[in-house]
């Protein structure tokens, strides 16, 4: 039998995926702290917003593992209401409506707004670039940019997240001295496409200038680069690498496979040749660099000889870090 909480109006968001997901979170909880709501763990909220995932199959099912577990906590009595955001909800709300209707709503990743009435609370425009970080102190992501304009066949990101918007530097100034007052050292820059930022804004690739003016606030110490593209990648960032010691000699460049058959089907609109080239001039630019990247392997049509050859490609870049996964097939992909 279901007993009502005797807790009132604490909010425990639970964030599940990415960096992205971590930094939109932070974003959901400075709103709800500047509407003086209670923002608490999980045992002492009664009302709980999930941040989910979709990317993925494995992601996909610990999303809905961790909705049905609330729903579960709430028909028991155990917490009062459900909120669903982030990536799964975005791609399925109206499965999601039909198959777990007690969750109380389902919001997208563009419905901050809403979900912040729901919670009793207002958006608040003027507090852009005002987060409850949960990272260590010393270091904060900082998002430049939302959404991807890539075509890559394995990917769904861009119908959960739209097209590329990248954020006006001066914005992204702000953000990062608001938190460097609050003892931020490194700030990680994060997007879905690194590479691309500026193209919207300011009609051409911008990351170098953003990079120089992050570079002058005071008390931060160091900038680290996650998840650039290969296509296009804006060769004056490497210039600033040497020339900036706050800028870590360091990219996270996912390039999901070497074999130019598999390139060309996954329309990652490269080679294996030029992206050789890139990283061979990533090392004769930058000698001191630390180079990670993710592969995919599996992906359909992938034969022996393919997998081979990106395994002896991998021996012979010796990349300091390297994580590889198998295949995951999604809905509106191809």
């Amino acid at each position: 039998m279901r007993t009502k909480s005797v807790k009132k109006n604490r909010i425990n968001v639970v964030t599940l995926g990415c960096s992205k997901n971590v930094y939109d979170s932070e974003v959901l909880m400075g709103q709800l702290k500047a509407n003086d709501k209670a923002v608490v763990h999980e045992e002492e909220g009664n009302i709980v917003v999930i941040n989910t995932c979709g990317f993925i199959a494995n992601a996909k099912e610990e999303s809905v593992n961790t909705i049905l577990e609330y729903v579960d906590k709430k028909q028991s009595g155990a917490v009062d209401k459900v909120f669903v955001t982030g990536c799964l909800s975005e791609r399925y709300k109206p499965d999601l409506e039909k198959e777990i209707p007690d969750v109380d709503e389902y919001f997208g990743t563009s419905d901050l707004p809403n979900l912040l009435k729901a919670l009793g609370a207002d958006y608040k425009h003027e507090l852009i670039g005002e987060r409850l970080t949960t990272t260590p102190k010393n270091y904060a992501y900082l998002k430049i940019a939302e959404g991807c304009d890539r075509p890559c066949s394995f990917c769904a990101i861009p119908l959960m997240r739209g097209k590329h918007r990248s954020k006006p530097i001066e914005e992204l100034v702000a953000e990062t001295e608001k938190l460097a007052t609050k003892g931020v050292k490194e700030l990680i820059l994060i997007a879905q496409d690194l590479t691309y930022y500026g193209l919207d804004l300011y009609k051409k690739r911008n990351l170098a200038q953003l990079l120089k003016e992050l570079s002058k606030v005071e008390g931060i110490e160091w900038i680290r680069l996650h998840y650039a593209f290969p296509t296009g990648f804006p060769m004056d960032v490497l210039e600033l690498m040497k020339e900036e010691p706050k800028i870590c000699n360091y990219i996270d460049i996912p390039l999901q496979h070497i074999s130019d058959p598999i390139l060309k089907s996954m329309r990652r609109g490269t080679t294996k040749a030029k992206t050789t080239r890139l990283l061979q001039d990533f090392r004769q630019m930058v000698p001191e660099m630390a180079i990670r990247t993710t592969l995919i392997v599996g992906y359909p049509g992938e034969t022996e000889e393919d997998f081979l050859t990106m395994k002896e490609w991998v021996k012979e870049m010796r990349f300091e870090r390297l994580g590889c996964f198998t295949y995951s097939h999604e809905e509106n992909t191809h």
